[in-house]
């Protein structure tokens, strides 16, 4: 799906909070490798980017590149900024000249068939931007994994001066405890209301957008329809009770003898605890 030969992208975030110990690392990087092949599954065509904390390694993006991704190298973060500004990176590619068309996903929720073709709907309605609702759960008015829209549009509307500047002003106005749906619930809907396609599920959340609210074009989901929704999360079998439907021992490979963290402390959690755990499951 080429988007009418627009330059689309897809794009991530994997981000280390300052505020907690190191998380399940091998959640996310085994997804790595899985986002990767549903790309080309199901979004042929489409550059596939994340934007990498600056607290991992230089080889750490190396060997992600390998598998196939756009990696913009982060600096370190600032930890006086809130949370929700590092996990909100991947709104940079909305700056890129290059990108007309942007997908803002999240690593551990598979890219499906479901989503694909939810997407070339809205590229061909010809509206500026697009949400999805596929879950009683799905109670923001943009969930931040399942939202995209025009780069143009995007820029045009609510970051004018970019995202940097976005994000700056942003971070002065918007709770710092909130998390990346808040920012966006106050930062970018007051200013595309009325401009996104909502696809909803349950469609109880079309008081959104009245006319733009619209039903999935898929039927509903079910077990033999189609592998769950849009959004559902899905990692490594250690943490989850679906596995990634994919091999990650060339990943796993790249990994081994490769420093993953800048910092001693991380890379020492990651080699005790995540790393074991991903190991045997790629092996």
């Amino acid at each position: 799906m080429a988007g009418n030969q627009a330059r689309c992208a897809i794009a991530y975030t994997l981000y280390v909070p300052y505020s907690k110990a190191l998380p399940k690392m091998d959640r996310y990087l085994t997804a790595l490798q899985a986002r990767r092949v549903e790309a080309v599954r199901h979004f042929p065509g489409w550059d596939v980017r994340l934007y990498l904390d600056g607290r991992f390694t230089k080889g750490m993006a190396d060997v992600i590149r390998q598998l196939g991704y756009t990696v913009v190298h982060l600096p370190p973060s600032d930890r006086s900024l809130p949370e929700w500004h590092h996990v909100s990176s991947r709104l940079r590619v909305i700056d890129d000249p290059g990108v007309d068309v942007f997908m803002m996903r999240d690593l551990d929720s598979a890219l499906s068939p479901r989503d694909a073709i939810s997407v070339w709907v809205w590229l061909s309605s010809g509206v500026e931007f697009h949400a999805m609702h596929d879950h009683p759960h799905h109670k923001d008015v943009l969930m931040a994994g399942m939202w995209g829209g025009r780069s143009e549009a995007a820029r045009r509307r609510f970051a004018p001066r970019g995202i940097d500047a976005f994000l700056a002003e942003a971070a002065a106005n918007v709770d710092h405890r909130g998390n990346d749906q808040l920012l966006l619930t106050k930062a970018v809907w007051p200013h595309i209301e009325g401009n996104t396609l909502h696809m909803d599920m349950p469609q109880t959340y079309c008081k959104y957008d009245g006319k733009l609210c619209v039903p999935f074009p898929m039927a509903p989901h079910s077990g033999q329809v189609i592998d769950g929704f849009v959004g559902e999360v899905v990692a490594s079998k250690a943490l989850m009770p679906r596995p990634v439907d994919v091999e990650c021992k060339a990943l796993a490979e790249g990994l081994d003898k490769t420093a993953v963290f800048e910092e001693a402390d991380l890379q020492q959690q990651w080699v005790k605890d995540a790393w074991p755990r991903m190991r045997s499951f790629c092996n």
